[in-house]
């Protein structure tokens, strides 16, 4: 059976994340429900990697294998007109017989947004974290570069994270800042539950002067959870890319 690509735009704030769970609502869920309706029989659909509870994505990456019933040109709007507004399939493509959603990624890229001023107006309020104490986005910035390369994120990952091998190699960690807008950029091979949120927890942290850029290494090398600052909210994270090819040098890769 041919093999499909879908990437998926979403706002997860109603939903239990993208991995399905037993009477909970997820994206994975929703768009698997509609998948089986349209081709009338069992359909296996794979997202590039989860996303937590309330959190939302610009590109999800999703793959599923089914007879070659409907072009894929018409899939995003078929599948548009029967899922609900706050989830979208953006394009439909046949993939290559091995291309795996998860397995073949090479890097994701994630963005969280903090808020950092006195009004927000209400069309941004839910997909920013509010911050009122003010923030040293410098020393954020100077902690933020102890996160890259290749590290046992233990200490930023939940305590229930089932993986056994938490070391992720991260590429990119910066940190901007327009007027009141801060914007985390995480980008890595692979993220832990909570990663990126428990990343930023404690980068707010060293923002705020509870914490100094020079602790970031030992927290990670001490490998507890209890040593890294709180899970910042799941209102701010957004899966912004995915990338499945890599650059003949061993660079990050490049864009598909």
């Amino acid at each position: 059976m041919p093999n499909y690509r879908l990437d998926i735009a979403y706002v997860g704030t109603r939903y239990a994340g993208w991995q399905i769970q037993p009477g909970r609502q997820t994206i994975q869920g929703i768009v698997q429900a509609v998948l089986e309706l349209l081709y009338g029989e069992q359909i296996h659909l794979v997202g590039s990697g989860r996303t937590d509870a309330g959190a939302h994505a610009m590109g999800q990456v999703a793959s599923f294998r089914a007879p070659a019933r409907l072009p894929e040109e018409r899939l995003p709007l078929i599948l548009n007109s029967r899922l609900p507004a706050d989830i979208r399939v953006l394009r439909a493509t046949r993939a290559p017989a091995a291309f795996h959603a998860q397995r073949s990624a090479r890097s994701k890229l994630y963005r969280y947004q903090v808020f950092n001023g006195r009004i927000l107006d209400p069309f941004h309020e839910p997909y920013y974290h509010r911050v009122f104490h003010t923030l040293d986005v410098a020393a954020m910035a100077e902690a933020a570069g102890s996160f890259l390369g290749r590290h046992d994120f233990t200490s930023f990952c939940a305590h229930a994270d089932a993986e056994e091998d938490h070391v992720r190699e991260v590429y990119r960690c910066e940190i901007a800042r327009r007027g009141p807008r801060i914007t985390f950029a995480v980008e890595a091979n692979g993220f832990l539950h909570h990663m990126v949120r428990n990343m930023v927890g404690t980068l707010l942290e060293v923002g705020r002067g509870k914490r100094t850029p020079a602790e970031i290494p030992g927290i990670l090398a001490v490998r507890d959870r209890r040593r890294a600052g709180p899970t910042a909210p799941a209102c701010g994270l957004f899966l912004v890319r995915v990338w499945y090819r890599r650059r003949s040098d061993g660079a990050p890769p490049e864009c598909d």
